[in-house]
């Protein structure tokens, strides 16, 4: 595979960020030939690193790393013995690379090279045969490396590289003949394209042009319908545009105008309807929004206004419905909020309000009802609870009890529903566990098998011991 095109200096750092992030993961998985080899290795599903799970039907997806084949795509129907290989994509031991995987309509797309394409656009049914390459954007060798995929209205949308217009807007119907380039940035092997975010009739992202910097986008779909919704930062500085969450038809961003520090913004697509919620810091100071989360049509997220620390706050879109939620850690220390997820119509979060370390809180956006739902790790330790997914009608994270070490955790709201779900690797030892996905009577994760290596795991719905099932063959210890 041949090197990206060199970008113009202003770009070039941020493209190539944007590469290694998606490179990096892949390149660790690369096989040594001269390296030596054990017999448990050789196993047919002694696979490691499984990487972005995706259901598709009554099965479940994923990138996974075998010293036989590299990094493949892999099925798995949540038994040992109905996971395999899906397709060898690029065969012997270098691996084809997947990644990005995203469900649209009856199949999964994903980016993966087969040694004789670069990093392209392939997709999936679940079987061997219906897993093909879309498109070759980037002909030959060169990589047109796909990411961001995003499934929206009638297409898949995704940001790729044809070695002539540099990372732009692209979409598919799922063939080459409907696969088109959407975005036309500052034309040229400079353009860079992220953050690909639907919200009602439009799909907003950010661009990097010559003439304004890193701002903000938006199109219909079309090329004639995709344009630059607002100059936020006036010239060629970017407006270190970041954090974009859609509430139905309007994006949420946090942004600075040069005039202001970095604060919350939302747009409805049009330049005059692009503005400021509130200056939660005034001045230049930073409130540094961060943790962006949608409840119902309420956005939450933590910020500092520079007289409460970092707190958690929400918003209703307007400046006076933008406020503080509660001052857990009363004065300027902070209880530093975050990560933040939805369950139930309520919000989730780990915070620190003095007393404990960071644990599980929850808020209905009310002082009143902003409470913490356990001491997870008792005392002044952290339970530090990170990692969330719903599945299986739970509420599913990583925590430390300081007992079993970073283990997979589930909670239904309350403070008796909230329990350890496994402890994967015995002991202290951190199974580092996420990725949660529903499947049957099962939840399936990614953690640590406590030798170091990544594993596949089954954790039943059903209730029961707190155990979970490997779904993979043994190993006796760590394989890279």
């Amino acid at each position: 595979m041949r090197a990206p095109a060199l970008l113009p200096a202003r770009c070039r750092l941020r493209a190539l960020c944007a590469a290694l992030a998606l490179l990096a993961p892949l390149a660790a998985s690369a096989q040594d030939p001269a390296r030596d080899v054990l017999p448990e290795q050789l196993q047919p599903r002694a696979f490691v690193g499984p990487t972005g799970l995706v259901r598709l039907g009554p099965r479940v997806l994923f990138s996974a790393f075998h010293v036989a084949t590299g990094q493949e795509l892999w099925s798995s129907d949540g038994t040992t013995a109905g996971t395999v290989l899906l397709k060898d994509i690029r065969p012997g031991f270098r691996g084809a690379f997947p990644s990005w995987q995203t469900r649209f309509g009856a199949h999964v797309y994903f980016t993966a090279t087969d040694g004789a394409h670069g990093l392209e656009l392939w997709r999936s049914d679940g079987t061997a045969r219906g897993t093909q390459r879309v498109t070759d954007l980037n002909p030959g060798e060169a990589d047109a490396m796909p990411a961001e995929l995003t499934a929206w209205r009638d297409a898949l949308y995704f940001v790729a590289n044809d070695g002539r217009h540099g990372f732009q807007l692209w979409k598919t119907g799922g063939d080459a003949r409907s696969t088109q380039r959407v975005s036309s940035v500052d034309a040229g092997p400079g353009a860079v394209v992220r953050q690909l975010t639907p919200a009602g009739p439009r799909l907003f992202f950010t661009a990097t042009s010559r003439a304004h910097g890193h701002e903000l986008w938006v199109s219909e779909g079309t090329p004639q319908s995709t344009r630059l919704v607002k100059d936020i930062r006036p010239g060629a500085e970017d407006s270190n545009l970041e954090n974009l969450v859609a509430i139905g038809d309007r994006l949420w961003f946090t942004a600075s105008d040069g005039q202001h520090g970095i604060e919350l913004w939302t747009s409805d697509g049009s330049e005059a309807g692009t503005r400021m919620v509130k200056d939660i810091r005034p001045g230049e100071g930073a409130s540094r929004p961060a943790h962006l989360t949608a409840v119902g049509g309420t956005l939450y997220f933590a910020a500092e206004d520079g007289t409460h620390g970092i707190e958690l706050w929400r918003s209703d879109g307007t400046e006076a419905g933008t406020r503080l939620v509660k001052d857990l850690r009363p004065g300027a220390a902070s209880s530093v909020p975050g990560p933040l997820a939805a369950f139930g119509g309520r919000l989730y979060f780990a915070a620190t309000d003095g007393e404990t370390g960071a644990e599980l809180w929850t808020s209905d956006g009310s002082a009143a009802g902003t409470r913490r739902v356990k001491d997870l790790g008792p005392g002044p330790g952290s339970g530090s609870p990170a990692r969330f997914a719903q599945a299986g009608g739970r509420l599913w994270f990583s925590a430390n009890d300081g007992v079993h070490g970073v283990e997979p955790w589930s909670t239904d709201g309350s403070a008796a529903g909230t329990r350890l779900a496994a402890d994967v690797a015995p002991g202290p030892r951190h199974a580092m566990p996420l990725g949660f996905v529903a499947l049957g009577d099962a939840v399936l994760f990614v953690a640590d098998d406590g030798l170091g290596n990544e594993r596949l795991w089954s954790r039943s719905t059903k209730g029961g011991a707190r155990r979970a099932t490997l779904i993979g063959d043994p190993l006796r210890e760590r394989l890279r």
